[in-house]
């Protein structure tokens, strides 16, 4: 598959954000083989990965999880939207409760995945959330 157009200039600078150390590793070298993507760092938390961005760390899209302790998914997109707003949030999740995927997006996350979805469905989701945020 050939890169989009936003990627084809400069990588996709990701953040994965999961409580599941294992899981997050998994993401990361899935997400890390794919050209136009670079993981740019990982966090167990929403908490972590705000001290992170306050560090000067800066992804384009964060992949994160929506159950996780301190901060969840849901907190973490609502800051997210106030205090990086050109950071675009995809939600992965076990859940596929409607309701729950309707309240995440209306809170500012881009997109909404299970945890079942295929490898390229993910890629595809992290490339669409990094060129909605380039024409923004």
């Amino acid at each position: 598959m050939t890169p989009t157009s936003s990627t084809a200039t400069s990588p996709v600078r990701l953040a994965i954000v999961d409580d599941h150390i294992l899981f997050r590793k998994g993401l990361r070298a899935l997400l890390s083989g794919y050209a136009g993507i670079e993981v740019v760092c990982e966090a167990g938390n929403g908490q972590e990965l705000l001290e992170l961005l306050d560090q000067g760390i800066r992804p384009n899209v964060v992949l994160m999880d929506m159950q996780m302790p301190i901060l969840d998914g849901l907190q973490t997109t609502r800051l997210l939207r106030t205090q990086f707003p050109m950071v675009r949030v995809v939600i992965i999740s076990m859940h596929d409760d409607p309701s729950l995927v309707s309240t995440v997006l209306t809170e500012g996350a881009h997109s909404y995945l299970v945890k079942n979805t295929s490898p390229e469905e993910m890629r595809s989701a992290v490339l669409a959330a990094a060129a909605a945020g380039a024409h923004q």
